[in-house]
């Protein structure tokens, strides 16, 4: 029994430092993207493209993670992981796409993993370790956003060794992983059923968690990418924006972890009103955001963002885990809402970026926002009234 508990602890650990890369490496761009435009002299349309390429790995390389053996395949995740972040910092301007890729990669495998080794590893305690597991992305991206600035400039260590800090918790992950590789204890690769697989995509419900996934995906992505300088070209210093970005992540913390719990114990019928009012602060926020730019007002838009932000992404993946019944069916789900969601995600950076390039504005990119965070709440709508899968 004492050796089952050690074992448990020991998973936990390695999920909480394999999720810790999952978020951070990419939240970290958005606050010093305007010191990579200034060095590589990026157009904003370029350098959306650096937090757009890590979704395309996700959508591309989602669906083919679940055929191969689990264990194998997020120990080659983490190593991409590391080995991206390397050549995006090292490796000059074209370096920085292809290590960001490489990096996407990576991230779209652990991804797509660990919530299937949640519910295969801690089936009664799914919920909680769900919730830990989107408690920890938060942190990880309020890390990444918070971290940037200081040790960029602060510190004088540039914006190449502030993305570069990354690699130490990557290798972590991967000695904490190592283990999983040898002995007895294997997660088994699934028996392959292309009929089951085929039959996600025709469930409506699948669908509806889909769009959902996308447009959360979306309107996350796009604000890590773009909040630090629409502040910025508000007037607002680089300093600013970087603690206004670090202010929505932290209190998103909270969000993150009670949120997916008390949905799960809402009754499915009051679920909506709840998801709704999260979904609705997006609004409230980008709306705040192109009518006014006092400090105050910039403020109070800034916390309206930190309550979506720390829940929505939970709710999409309880969406995935309640909607499924099985390990299995939860990985084709997870697959299919992770790929299509994210390729959908991807347009959300370059396309507010091009925006912004034709406009020389940010406020008609404010007003995409407001229509995507209205058509995240219909898509919440549908998959929470939508049948199990």
């Amino acid at each position: 029994m004492r050796d089952q508990k050690s074992l448990y602890r020991f998973v936990l650990l390695g999920i909480i430092c394999i999720a810790l890369n999952l978020r951070g490496p990419i939240t970290a761009v958005g606050p010093v993207i305007e010191l990579l435009k200034a060095q590589y002299s990026f157009s904003a349309t370029t350098a959306g493209l650096i937090t757009t390429l890590p979704l395309l790995a996700f959508a591309f390389f989602s669906p083919l993670v679940a055929r191969f053996r689990y264990t194998q395949m997020m120990f080659y995740g983490l190593v991409c992981i590391a080995l991206g972040e390397l050549i995006r910092s090292y490796t000059g301007m074209m370096g920085v796409f292809a290590g960001t890729l490489i990096m996407g990669v990576g991230i779209a495998i652990a991804n797509v993993l660990l919530p299937s080794v949640i519910k295969a590893k801690f089936p009664k305690k799914f919920g909680k370790v769900m919730a830990l597991y989107s408690l920890i992305l938060v942190v990880s991206a309020t890390i990444g956003a918070g971290i940037s600035v200081p040790v960029a400039i602060s510190l004088h260590l540039g914006w190449a060794n502030a993305l570069a800090l990354w690699v130490v918790i990557a290798i972590l992950a991967l000695l904490l992983w190592y283990p999983h590789l040898g002995g007895r204890r294997k997660y088994q690769r699934p028996t392959p059923s292309s009929n089951h697989s085929t039959a996600i995509y025709k469930s409506p419900t699948a669908w509806w968690i889909t769009l959902f996934m996308g447009v959360q995906s979306l309107i996350f992505y796009s604000v890590v990418a773009w909040f630090p300088s629409i502040l910025i070209a508000r007037g607002y210093g680089l300093h600013f924006a970087s603690n206004m970005t670090l202010l929505y992540q932290f209190c998103s913390i909270p969000v993150a972890f009670f949120a997916p719990m008390l949905i799960a114990k809402i009754q499915n019928k009051n679920r909506f009103f709840f998801i709704a009012s999260l979904c609705a602060m997006y609004a409230f926020a980008f709306v705040i955001l192109y009518f006014q730019s006092s400090p105050m007002m910039v403020f109070v838009a800034t916390l309206l963002l930190a309550f979506p932000m720390g829940g929505v992404f939970g709710i999409a993946l309880l969406f995935i885990s309640m909607k499924a019944s099985l390990p299995q069916n939860v990985a084709h789900l997870s697959g299919m809402a992770q790929s299509i969601g994210y390729l959908i995600a991807a347009i959300g950076p370059i396309l507010l970026g091009f925006v912004y390039d034709f406009t020389e504005s940010w406020k008609p990119s404010l007003v995409l926002f407001f229509l995507f965070a209205l058509s995240l709440i219909f898509f919440a709508y549908k998959a929470n009234s939508s049948k199990a899968i």
